[in-house]
């Protein structure tokens, strides 16, 4: 009965694919975009960090949303913006940018629905971890605007914002309060096959490598001088600081990860309690009051995760406290330094999953959490 189920399955997808090869042709080949006269790049240079921007005339994007991208033009897939996520090495702990040969459509074509935009349509896809994840959303999507701010005259002048996501909660105020209006907005979720008369891409924001503790993975400063400058002002200004904690945990209840816990949660939990640390879910919070949360912290403890994002915006000497494994790297410490903070860890070995990343249980070092939280 499984092989049976298996067969079907096989034979429904390249049905599909042969079906969508028909209207919209084989992806055949890979095109340099430095050798089409209609693609234009302009090269940014912010603090050392140097960018580019593609502007691509009639062009296609289709995304499986998660590892693969690819922007198509005259049915070649354009190397450089195109990306596909791949462990480059089995052991590798994480994904990296991986040759455009190996990109899903050049086997698969683009099985998706494809929808017409009249005007320009800038892209800002990243992969998977922009669709829901906050750190992503924060690092990977939103620098993009400033790279672009560099090239246009008013952003104004685009016409449609592809973006990974749109629904989360963080995703709609941060975009509110950048004035990207509702009416410009796609989600990649439900428009997965594009063709417009323009597609605007930018270079990633910071270096995507396999290992998060190398310091090339560090983010680069201008980054948060970006979002603090978009944001903080704003927020600070609009927000009554006086009623948030100065202590702060994140607790992680809204958290999805099942492969990432602490075993002796309650020990841990009444320990901060007893050292007058306020526990908070982060997702019950406007992003404007995340904001300002951490701007009025003067300590954050939590385990490893993406509500550490928003040390940017503490101000300088908060001390930041992560649990964490002995695998998670130093993307967090990384942060907090590069941001004038003080950074402590409570490193444990991971109980379960000893995998060479974030994932695995950990059991938290009460004397030494007392410790930490005493100094």
């Amino acid at each position: 009965m499984h092989n049976i189920k298996k067969k079907f399955s096989s034979f429904y997808k390249i049905t599909i694919q042969k079906i969508f090869h028909f209207f919209y042709g084989h992806v055949t080949n890979i095109l340099n975009p430095e050798d089409d006269k209609d693609i234009l790049i302009k090269k940014v240079n912010l603090q050392s960090n140097n960018y580019k921007i593609f502007f691509c005339n009639k062009t296609r994007v289709y995304t499986d949303t998660v590892h693969d991208t690819a922007y198509i033009k005259d049915s070649k897939l354009i190397n450089g913006p195109s990306y596909q996520y791949r462990r480059l090495k089995e052991k590798d702990p994480g994904l990296a940018i991986a040759d455009c040969k190996l990109n899903s459509v050049l086997k698969k074509g683009t099985p998706r629905i494809q929808r017409k935009f009249k005007g320009t349509v800038f892209s800002t896809l990243s992969g998977g971890g922009g669709n829901f994840n906050y750190w992503h959303w924060m690092f990977d999507i939103l620098p993009r605007f400033h790279i672009l701010d560099s090239a246009l005259k008013s952003i104004e002048e685009i016409d449609y914002f592809l973006f990974p996501n749109t629904g989360m909660k963080f995703q709609i105020e941060s975009l509110d309060l950048l004035n990207i209006p509702k009416t410009k907005r796609l989600s990649s979720l439900h428009y997965r096959h594009i063709l417009a008369d323009e597609i605007i891409i930018t270079s990633h924001p910071y270096t995507l490598l396999n290992n998060p503790s190398i310091d090339s993975l560090k983010i680069p400063h201008w980054i948060f001088d970006y979002l603090r400058k978009k944001f903080l002002d704003k927020v600070i200004k609009t927000t009554y600081l006086k009623t948030f904690p100065e202590k702060i945990y994140i607790n992680r209840k809204d958290s999805s990860s099942v492969v990432r816990h602490i075993t002796n949660l309650d020990e841990t939990e009444d320990t901060l309690k007893n050292h007058n640390f306020s526990s908070l879910t982060m997702s019950d919070y406007s992003f404007s009051e995340q904001v300002a949360l951490f701007y009025n912290a003067k300590e954050v403890i939590g385990l490893h995760g993406a509500g550490f994002a928003n040390i940017i915006f503490s101000r300088e000497n908060t001390k930041i406290i992560e649990m964490r494994s002995n695998t998670s790297g130093d993307v967090i410490k990384n942060l907090a330094i590069n941001n004038k903070l003080k950074y402590f860890d409570i490193t444990c070995e991971p109980q379960t999953l000893k995998y060479n990343d974030q994932a695995g249980d950990i059991k938290i070092n009460i004397d030494q959490l007392n410790k930490i939280l005493s100094n």
